[in-house]
This record gives C-alpha cells, structure tokens and sequence, in this order.
C-alpha cells in the first residue's frame, strides 16, 4: 500500500508541473479556504504525516492545481458547510451530494456517483437481507442534515400508518459520534457511503453492512451559486478524467466504482 501511494504522489507531482492551467481561471494565483471532513476515511481525512489525503480531497487538490490555485483546509460542523459558502468564508468544499435541494443554493461540480447502505454491528438481530421498511421501531445514526434524512421520514409515515413505532433518526455533528452512538447501543444502525464501505470494513470487524443500496445521488465540489464559477471546476475536473489522473485517484484508494465519465454542473435533478 506504501508503494501505490509513493507511486500516486510521484505522479500527482509530474501533472502538477504540467498541467495546463483552464483557460481564464477565476482563482489564479489564489489560495482558496477548503471545508473537509476529516472523519470520512477514505473519502477525506488525515495521513500518518498529519496532512489531509483521501479522494475527495484529491481531485478538488488537482482540479485547483489546474485552475492556478491551492488550498488552505479547515474543518468544521457538517451541517455549516453550506452557510459558510453562502457567506463567503469557505471557498468550496471536499464533497458534498448533489441534492436538488443543496443545488438551489450551491452550485455543484460532479466528481463522484454513490449511495448509502445500512452499517451495524456485526451481532446485530438486523440480517442482510433486511429491508428499510423492517426498521419501524429502530434509531438509525444520521450525520445533521444528512440527505437521507427524507427517506427516513418518509418510512417512519409508512411505519406508523401501519400501526407501528416511527424510525427515530438521532443526528449528530460529525461521523466519530454515529460510531459511537451504533457502538454503544443508543444506535442500531447508521449509514456508510458505498463510495468508502469496502476500504472501512477492512479496518472495523465488528461492522457488517447490510440491506439495499438506496439515495444513490452524485456527489461533488460546491461553491458559492452567487460566484457563477462552478463551470471552471466542471472543465478542470474533466481535464483530470481525460488524461487518467482522476482514475488512478479512485483506484488508489479501491473504489473505482463510484467513477463518472464527465464531470456535469449540478447533476442531481
């Protein structure tokens, strides 16, 4: 694994020094203030040197490269990504799904395409084959305004009009505390992204996933809606698909599956 990341650093360096910067790049020469959630390994979070890695983190690092600018990181609440945008404070962000509702207020570049599927202890009475509709009386650990929020609500009504206990949706701030809700019993699930459930299981043995694969959205780089810039990260984002840099990113970190063949503005319709 030591040697697939030197290799992929050596490579990142080589297109760096060439890349071809998009043409009237906005943010030339800029440092641009980056939100990442460090706790969502592998899609975002900090190597044994301390610094930011993950494929999310990548390709917004090289499609900067390619607009003329780096990024500073910052960290922060989940659910302030999109304010901070909105006001001006965060730039863009590492990934965020592109919902139609986030798309009324963020304009969103496409990177990735992935969905979400049920996460539980190992021992849990919850099977493989377990449907959404069986988790009437359950508590499901959700991220704050996580977007499956509205599946939920939509079977606890299914739950209760057929007589049974609503689904309870307990949300918290950042991934560590739905861990830890799942893993000391206050949570009989959460959710893990498909885009990072095979690299995660590797590491938890006691986690099992389990039951569909459902909100299968495409995901990507939001930026201010007001800033009309989300096309500069739509061309530079497919410069890297074109000459393989955004594959060897997905395959460094084993989820080749969630690639897209042309990175679109605002997606999720």
């Amino acid at each position: 694994m030591k040697k697939s990341f030197i290799a992929l650093s050596v490579l990142l360096a080589a297109s760096q020094a060439n890349a071809t910067t998009i043409a009237n790049s906005p943010y030339e020469g800029k440092t641009l203030v980056t939100a990442i959630q460090y706790d969502w390994e592998p899609l975002s979070y900090k190597n044994d040197q301390g610094q930011p890695t993950g494929y999310f983190y990548d390709i917004a690092n090289e499609a900067a490269h390619r607009l003329g600018a780096k990024l500073a990181v910052t960290s922060g609440d989940f659910a302030a990504v999109i304010p901070a945008i909105q006001s001006g404070k965060f730039t863009l962000a590492a990934g965020l799904d592109a919902t139609p509702e986030r798309q009324q207020v963020v304009d969103i570049a496409s990177t990735v395409r992935a969905g979400y599927q049920l996460i539980v202890l190992k021992n849990s009475p919850l099977k493989q084959d377990v449907k959404l509709s069986d988790l009437c009386g359950k508590t499901v650990a959700l991220l704050a305004s996580h977007p499956s929020t509205k599946t939920f609500e939509q079977i606890s009504q299914q739950c209760e009009s057929s007589g049974k206990s609503a689904v309870k949706v307990s949300q918290f701030p950042d991934r560590g505390a739905t861990w830890l809700a799942l893993r000391s019993g206050r949570a009989d699930a959460t959710l893990g992204y498909t885009g990072e459930n095979g690299w995660l299981l590797q590491k938890q043995a006691d986690l099992k996933r389990v039951g569909p694969i459902f909100d299968t959205v495409y995901a990507g780089i939001p930026v201010s809606k007001s800033s009309g810039n989300a096309k500069y990260w739509v061309e530079a984002i497919n410069s890297l698909i074109k000459d393989g840099t955004y594959q060897k990113i997905l395959a460094k970190y084993g989820v080749e599956d969630v690639a897209i063949d042309h990175s679109e503005l605002n997606p999720g319709k």
